[in-house]
C-alpha cells in the first residue's frame, strides 16, 4: 500500500502535455514570446544576443527598434505582413513594432503582478529547448532558465535587462522528470549558478557534459542553428534532441518540496500533528489540554473573537481559524505569534501568497528583529547572512530583563476587574426562581404611583398567596394567551351573563340538539297559554309545595312537611305540645288536639299538592334540560308567574349553544389563566378596569420581585456605579499587559542565544559563517549545520511552502508552532513537509474565498488503490489544507469586521456568504453625500470576451480620481483576464499619450506604505485574494454582444464555487466601490444556471444598483432573500422598551433618534443624529440589549463598546435598572453627554423630559 507521502509526491511530479514547465504545445499573450524569430537570418545579432545570455558580460541588449532594419525583412516574411506593407510601407512597420512591444508588455505585466502576489520572479528567456520524449512522456521545453527584465520605451523599443540577483537555473521538472524515467540519483547535482561561464558552462556543448556526468544524456547535432519556436513540431517520441530555439517567457520553477517527500518516504517520518491531520490514528480527545502557561502575551489590541482563538490555540494546539474578510485575522496572527514567543514556543508562519507574510512582518513592528522573512533565497542569500550578524551582535550586547512577575501582578489585578464584571452580570443574570432575570424583569416593569390604579391592583395582588408567588413563565403565558386569544372579552361577558341570568349555569351541559329544540319548543307553547296564579285560598301551601316538590314524593317527608304546616298555622296547639312533653299527664290531651289539626291540613295539602301536580307536569320536561337546582327555582318562579323568570329561561334557550361552546372552552382554561381571569373579575367594576388588571398583573407581579432581588443583590447591583471605572482599569491594564508582553517578547531567547555562543565548540565556526562576505554556503547548508543558532536567534520564521523545504533541515518538530495563513489557497501537498516540522499547527483560512490554483505542475489526483482506508481516501479527495483540517481540529471564529468604513461594502457578503455572523458596526453617517457603491452606466458591448467602452469610462474615473489628489488608494477588479488586459492596453494609450496621467498613474502604482505594497492594481477575480484598497473599481465587462444577447457563462464564476471569486471580489474595498457596468441584472438570464455563481453575480449587481440609488427596499430585499432574518415570536408588549421611551423622550425634546440602529449583535439602541454634519453624535446602549447580544461581560462590556468606538461611535451606556428607578435622571445625562458633543440648539432652557 503506498504512504500519503507517495501520493502527494506523484501530485507533485506526476506529467503530462498540459505541464509547461515540461511540454509547450504554443505561446500565449500572457506566457511567451517568440524571440528567436527576431535573429533568423541575421547570424551577427543572433550572436550578439547569445553571448549577452550567456557571459553576462553585457547589462542589457535592444531586440526590437525602428532602428533595427533587419526586423523589417523578418516581418516581411509573413504573407500578410507582406501584403500589408505594399499599401502602408512605413507606418506599417512601425505599427507591426507596437503590435510586437504590446505583446511584449502583456507578457511583463504579468511577470510583474506574479512577483507582487507570490514573491517568485518569473520572467526567463528560455534557451535552448529539449525536445522528444522519455519513455512515453513527450518533451518540448526548454533546457536552460535565464533571468531577465524588460524595459519598453516609445510604445515601439524592446529591451531585454539581465536579472541582477536572481540565478541561472536549469529546468529542474525536465531533469526530475529524467531521473525518474532513469531512476537516477541527483542528489548531488547543482541547478542553479550565478554564471555559466564562471561555472564553467560557456556553451551548449559545456551543459551536455555536465548533464551526461550525472546520468543525463541530450543529443545537439553540429549543424544546428536557430530555430523560431513556430518550427518546432509538435512530436511525442524520440531521442531527446537539443534545439536552438529561444523564448521569453514566464515561468514558476520547480520547488524543493519535491526533494522532501522523497525522505519523508524513506524515512516514515511523522509527529503528531500529521497523525491527528490525516486521522492514521484514533484522534485524541478534544479536550483543552492544560498549559504550563495560561496567560495570553498579546502584544496588540484585540476584540473578543481575536482573544479567544489566542486562547484556544493556547490551550488545544492544532486548531482551524476562520477568518473572514476584514475580520482581523493578521493580527490574530501576529498575536499568535508573540503569545508563542513569550512563552519560549519556536513559530513558523508558512503562506504562498508574498503580501500575507509581508503583512504579518510588517505588523510584528519592532518584534520583527526576532522573525526571519525569506523570499528567494537565492537571491536573499548576502542579505540573509548581513541579517544574522548584525542580530547577533545586538542580541549579544542586550540586557536580559525578567519582566514575567511583572506581567502576573498586571494579569491578577485584570483578572480582579473582570471578576468585578462577571459579578454585576450575575447580579443581573442570575434567576431567583421566578423565571427570569433581572436585567428582564427592568424592561417590563414600572413603579406603580401611589395614588393609581396600578397601585389598587398590586396591594389586591400581595393579598392573594397564588398570584404572589406564581413564577414567570406561567404567568406570562397564562397572561400572553388570554391576551392574544380574546379571553378576557369571552370570560367577562360569561361571567356578566350569568351574573344578570342564574338559568346559564343550571343548563346540562350534555343535552343533545334534539333535546333542547323539543324543550325550547314546549316552553315557547306553555309560555304564551300560562295559567292563572294560584288563589292562596282555594290552594293554600302551593307555594311551599312547590318549595319542597322534589322530596314530598316520600311518605314519611310528606308526613313531615304537614306537621311543619301545622305548627306554623297552629303555633298555640305547638306550643301547648312542647309544654306538655314535659308535664306528661297533659301530652295526650295535647298530642290529640295536634293530630285533629294535622288531618284538617291534610285535606287541604292534598287538595293543593294535586292542583299543583298538573302544573309540575306541564313543566316535567324542564327537568331533561336543567340542573335539579336549576328545575327547582324554574318551578319556583314559573308558579308565581314571574315575568324575569320567564324572561331568562327563554334567552337561556336561545343562549345555550353558544354559552355551553363558551362553558366548555373555559373548562379547558389552565389553573393560572382561571385564577387571573377571577381576580381581575373580583377587582374590577367593568370591562375595562377588568382587562387593564390583567395587563399590568404582570409588570406588577415583576415589581414585587424587582423588590426582594433588590433587596438580596443590594452589594452587587450598586457596583454599576463604578462600571464605567471599571471598564476603563480592563483597558489600561490590557494596553499594559500588551506593553509588557512586547519586552518579554523581546527578551525571548536572548538568554539561550548567549548560553549556546557561550558554551558550544562551533560557536567561532558559526560567527565565522555569518560574517564573511565571500563563498557563502547556502541557506539550507546553513541551517544544517547551525540551525539550533538560527532558530534561537529567529524563533519566527516567514516561509513559502517552497522555501520552507529548500531552506529547513526535514527534522520533526523543528517548531513548536507551525502557522499557515490562506489556508484555502494552498494544496495541501504543499503542506505537509511545513506540517513535519512543527509539533503543532494552525490553519488560518476562509473556505468561502478562493481555492488552489496549480502555478507549477499539473497534479495528480487518481490512482489510489486504498478503497479501504476512509481517512486516507479524504485526505486525498480534498484540495487544499484548509478542507482537511475544518475536518480534524477544533475550529473558532473571527468575527468583527473591520475593513469596511460603511457596511454596504460588507453587507452583501455577510448574507450571502457567513449567514449573517459577523459583527458590523452600524455605519456613523447615513452616508447622504456618500454612498458605499456607486453605480456607472456605459453603452459598453462584449466582443472577444472584452469591452472597450467599459475601459476607456475607467480611465476617464482615474482621471477625476487622480484630480482630487486624495491620499485613498485604488484597484481595478476585472471579471476576466481579456478585460483586465483591455484596460491595461487602454491605460497604457493614455499614458502615452497624456503626460499628466502617466505621472499620476505611475505614482499610484508605485506607492508604498510601511514597505508595503498599496499601489493602484489591476487584476482579475482569479488573483486578487489578500488585496485591500480604499476604492475598488469593477469593469462588469459583460454585454450584449452581435446577437444583442448578453452572455449566460462568465467564465471562472459559473464554475463550481466560483460563487467565492465573488466573494472577494466584492470585500477588497475599505471606503467605496465603483461599479462600471453595461447591462442591468435583469439581463442576466442565469435562473437555470447549475451552480450559485452565476445567480449570485445578479445579486449582486441588484444590490451594487440599490446602493447607489437608495434604495433601501430593494437592498432589504436582495440581502433578505439570502438570508432572512430569523423569525420573531409575537406576544403582547406590557410595557414599552426603554430604548423606545428615551427615543420617544429625546424626540420631544427636539432631537433626531433613531432606534435599534443597524443588524445583528451590534445594534445601537439609541441613535442620535445631527442633519448639519450627516452624523450621529451619540450611540446609546441598553444593558438589556448587549445582554440579549453576547454572552460573557467582557464581550459585552468590554470589547464591543471598544470596537463601536474604533468605528468612530461616541457609546454610552444606559442601564435599565437606572432608568426603572429615576428616568429624569438618566435623561439629564444623556443631554449632558450631548451637550458635550454637539452644538445643537433645539432644545429650550425651560424643557423637561
Amino acid at each position: 500500500m503506498k504512504s500519503i507521502y507517495t501520493y502527494y509526491k506523484e501530485r507533485l511530479i506526476e506529467i503530462g502535455g498540459k505541464n509547461r514547465s515540461l511540454y509547450i504545445r504554443s505561446l500565449g499573450k500572457k506566457t511567451g514570446y517568440d524571440l528567436g524569430r527576431l535573429f533568423v537570418g541575421d547570424d551577427a545579432r543572433a550572436e550578439e544576443f547569445f553571448d549577452f545570455l550567456w557571459s553576462g558580460r553585457r547589462d542589457a541588449l535592444t531586440v526590437i527598434s525602428p532602428k533595427i532594419s533587419a526586423l523589417k525583412k523578418i516581418f516581411a516574411a509573413c504573407a500578410d505582413t507582406a501584403a500589408d506593407d505594399k499599401r502602408r510601407k512605413s507606418p506599417t512597420f512601425v505599427s507591426l513594432l507596437e503590435k510586437e512591444a504590446d505583446y511584449i508588455s502583456a507578457l511583463k505585466h504579468e511577470a510583474e503582478d506574479v512577483e507582487k502576489e507570490t514573491g517568485r520572479y518569473e520572467l526567463f528567456v528560455g534557451y535552448p529547448f529539449v525536445c522528444g520524449a522519455v519513455k512515453d512522456l513527450p518533451i518540448k521545453a526548454p533546457l536552460i532558465f535565464f533571468p531577465v527584465e524588460v524595459e519598453i520605451s516609445e510604445r515601439n523599443t524592446v529591451t531585454i535587462c539581465a536579472k541582477r540577483g536572481e540565478r541561472v537555473r536549469l529546468n529542474q521538472a525536465l531533469i526530475f522528470a529524467y531521473a525518474q524515467a532513469k531512476n537516477l540519483d541527483l542528489d548531488e547535482m547543482e541547478t542553479d549558478f550565478d554564471n555559466l561561464r564562471r561555472a564553467g558552462l560557456s556553451d551548449e556543448k559545456a551543459v551536455l557534459s555536465y548533464l551526461k556526468k550525472y546520468g543525463i544524456n541530450l543529443r545537439l547535432s553540429d549543424k544546428e542553428k536557430l530555430t523560431p519556436f513556430a518550427s518546432l513540431s509538435d512530436q511525442d517520441g524520440g531521442a531527446l534532441t537539443i534545439k536552438k530555439s529561444c523564448v521569453l517567457m514566464r515561468h514558476a520553477l520547480a520547488n524543493s518540496i519535491y526533494s522532501d517527500y522523497s525522505a519523508l518516504e524513506r524515512s516514515h517520518m511523522t509527529n503528531d500533528a500529521i497523525t491527528e491531520l490525516f486521522n492514521l490514528k484514533p484522534s485524541r480527545s478534544k479536550r483543552a489540554k492544560k498549559a504550563k502557561d495560561r496567560n495570553c502575551y498579546c502584544i496588540s489590541d484585540l476584540d473578543y473573537a481575536q482573544h479567544n482563538v489566542v486562547e484556544k490555540v493556547s490551550d488545544y494546539g492544532n486548531m482551524v481559524i476562520y477568518g473572514p474578510p476584514g475580520t482581523g485575522k493578521s493580527q490574530t496572527i501576529v498575536n499568535l505569534i508573540s503569545d508563542a514567543l513569550c512563552k519560549g514556543k519556536r513559530v513558523l508562519v508558512v503562506s504562498q501568497k508574498k503580501a500575507a507574510l509581508d503583512v504579518v512582518f510588517n505588523r510584528l513592528g519592532d518584534l520583527n528583529s526576532k522573525a526571519m522573512f525569506v523570499v528567494d533565497p537565492v537571491k536573499e542569500r548576502a542579505d540573509f547572512y548581513a541579517r544574522c550578524n548584525a542580530r547577533h551582535e545586538e542580541v549579544m550586547s542586550k540586557r536580559v530583563e525578567d519582566n514575567y512577575s511583572y506581567y502576573n501582578e498586571t494579569a491578577r489585578r485584570l483578572d480582579h476587574e473582570i471578576a468585578r464584571l462577571r459579578e454585576i452580570s450575575d447580579a443581573f443574570e442570575r434567576d431567583n426562581g421566578f423565571g427570569i432575570s433581572l436585567i428582564d424583569m427592568y424592561y417590563g416593569s414600572f413603579i406603580p404611583g401611589k395614588d393609581s390604579d396600578e397601585y389598587t391592583i398590586y396591594t389586591a395582588m400581595l393579598k392573594d398567596k397564588t398570584l404572589r408567588t406564581m413564577d414567570y413563565p406561567t404567568m406570562r403565558g397564562a397572561v400572553d394567551t388570554l391576551l392574544a386569544r380574546d379571553k378576557t372579552e369571552i370570560y367577562y361577558n360569561f361571567v356578566e351573563k350569568k351574573k344578570t341570568n342564574p338559568f346559564i349555569q343550571h343548563f346540562r351541559p350534555d343535552l343533545s340538539l334534539d333535546t333542547l329544540v323539543q324543550a325550547r319548543r314546549k316552553f315557547s307553547l306553555l309560555a304564551r297559554t300560562r295559567k292563572e296564579v294560584f288563589d292562596e285560598a282555594e290552594y293554600p301551601f302551593a307555594q311551599q309545595i312547590i318549595a319542597h316538590y322534589d322530596k314530598l314524593s316520600d311518605k314519611n317527608n310528606e308526613n313531615a312537611f304537614i306537621r311543619m304546616l301545622a305548627g306554623f298555622e297552629y303555633p298555640s296547639e305547638e306550643k301547648f305540645l312542647r309544654v306538655s312533653r314535659v308535664v306528661f299527664p297533659l301530652y295526650p290531651v295535647a298530642k290529640a288536639r295536634m293530630s285533629g289539626k294535622e288531618k284538617e291540613l291534610r285535606q287541604k295539602y292534598e287538595k293543593t299538592k294535586k292542583a299543583v301536580d298538573a302544573f309540575v307536569k306541564d313543566y316535567e320536561f324542564l327537568s331533561e334540560v336543567l340542573t335539579k337546582e336549576g328545575y327547582r327555582m324554574a318551578l319556583s318562579g314559573l308558579f308565581e308567574r314571574n315575568e324575569k323568570v320567564f324572561a331568562n329561561l327563554k334567552a337561556a334557550f336561545s343562549d345555550y349553544v353558544k354559552v355551553n361552546d363558551v362553558a366548555v372552552s373555559l373548562n379547558n382554561f389552565s389553573a393560572a389563566e382561571k385564577h387571573i381571569l377571577n381576580f381581575a373579575y373580583g377587582i374590577s367594576s367593568d370591562y375595562e378596569h377588568f382587562r387593564n388588571a390583567i395587563v399590568k398583573l404582570l409588570p406588577l407581579r415583576i415589581y414585587y420581585e424587582i423588590i426582594n432581588c433588590e433587596r438580596d443583590r443590594k452589594e452587587e447591583l450598586s457596583e454599576t456605579v463604578d462600571f464605567e471605572n471599571i471598564k476603563a482599569r480592563i483597558n489600561t491594564l490590557t494596553g499594559e499587559l500588551a506593553v509588557i508582553s512586547k519586552k518579554i517578547c523581546e527578551n525571548s531567547f536572548v538568554a539561550e542565544y548567549k548560553t549556546l555562543n557561550e558554551t558550544r565548540e562551533d560557536a567561532k565556526d558559526y560567527l565565522y559563517q555569518i560574517s564573511k562576505k565571500q563563498k557563502l554556503w547556502s541557506l539550507r547548508h546553513t541551517m544544517e549545520v547551525f540551525g539550533s543558532y538560527l532558530l534561537t536567534l529567529f524563533p519566527c520564521w516567514l516561509l513559502s511552502p517552497e522555501n520552507v523545504s529548500s531552506i529547513l533541515p526535514l527534522k520533526k518538530n523543528l517548531f513548536d508552532l507551525v502557522l499557515f495563513d490562506e489556508a484555502s489557497q494552498v494544496f495541501i501537498e504543499n503542506t505537509v513537509p511545513a506540517i513535519i516540522r512543527g509539533k503543532n499547527v494552525v490553519v488560518a483560512g476562509d473556505a468561502k474565498q478562493l481555492r488552489p490554483t496549480a502555478t507549477f505542475m499539473r497534479r495528480y489526483m487518481g490512482g489510489a488503490d486504498d478503497d479501504d482506508n476512509l481517512p486516507m481516501q479524504a485526505a486525498l479527495e480534498v484540495e487544499s489544507l484548509l478542507d482537511l483540517a475544518i475536518a480534524r481540529f477544533d475550529n473558532a471564529n473571527l468575527t468583527y469586521h473591520y475593513r469596511s468604513k460603511l457596511r454596504g461594502l460588507i453587507d452583501f457578503s455577510n448574507k450571502a456568504f457567513y449567514d449573517g455572523m459577523l459583527h458590523i458596526s452600524p455605519d456613523i453617517s447615513r452616508s447622504l453625500r456618500n454612498r458605499a457603491i456607486e453605480r456607472i452606466r456605459v453603452n459598453g458591448t462584449w466582443q472577444d470576451r472584452k469591452n472597450v467602452a467599459e475601459a476607456n469610462e475607467i480611465v476617464a474615473l482615474l482621471k477625476k480620481l487622480f484630480k482630487k489628489r486624495s491620499s485613498d488608494t485604488m484597484g481595478i477588479i476585472t471579471f476576466g483576464s481579456e478585460q483586465q488586459s483591455c484596460i491595461e492596453d487602454v491605460i497604457e494609450k493614455e499614458c502615452a499619450a497624456n503626460a499628466q496621467f502617466r505621472t499620476d498613474y505611475i505614482q499610484a502604482v508605485g506607492r508604498k506604505e510601511n514597505g508595503q505594497d498599496v499601489g493602484l492594481f489591476i487584476k482579475n477575480i482569479e488573483n486578487v485574494q489578500g488585496d485591500e484598497r480604499d476604492t475598488i473599481i469593477f469593469s462588469i465587462g459583460y454585454a450584449k454582444g452581435g446577437n444583442d444577447k448578453v452572455a449566460t457563462h462568465f467564465g471562472a464564476l459559473s464554475m463550481d464555487g466560483g460563487e467565492n471569486r465573488l466573494n472577494v471580489a466584492v470585500t477588497r474595498a475599505r471606503k467605496k466601490i465603483y461599479v462600471v457596468t453595461s447591462i442591468e441584472p435583469e439581463d442576466l438570464k442565469v435562473d437555470s444556471s447549475k451552480n450559485n455563481g452565476p445567480k449570485l453575480f445578479r445579486s449582486y449587481l441588484t444590490y451594487a444598483r440599490a446602493v447607489s440609488n437608495g434604495n433601501a427596499a430593494e437592498i432589504n430585499a436582495v440581502l433578505d432573500a439570502m438570508c432572512p432574518p430569523p423569525a420573531t415570536v409575537g406576544r403582547a408588549e406590557l410595557t414599552v422598551p426603554v430604548e423606545q421611551q428615551i427615543a420617544q423622550k429625546l424626540r420631544r425634546l427636539g432631537y433626531e433618534a433613531d432606534t435599534n440602529l443597524g443588524s445583528g449583535t451590534n445594534r445601537i439602541s439609541v441613535a442620535v443624529y445631527e442633519k448639519r454634519r450627516d452624523k450621529y453624535i451619540l450611540g446609546i446602549q441598553v444593558d438589556k440589549v448587549l445582554y440579549a447580544a453576547h454572552e460573557t461581560p467582557l464581550e459585552r462590556d468590554v470589547y464591543a463598546c471598544k470596537f463601536l468606538e474604533q468605528k468612530g461611535w461616541n457609546v454610552m451606556r444606559v442601564w435599565s435598572r437606572d432608568w426603572w428607578h429615576n428616568s429624569h435622571e438618566v435623561t439629564q445625562r444623556i443631554l449632558r453627554r450631548l451637550e458635550s458633543v454637539s452644538t445643537h440648539t433645539a432644545v429650550k432652557p425651560d424643557a423637561q423630559p
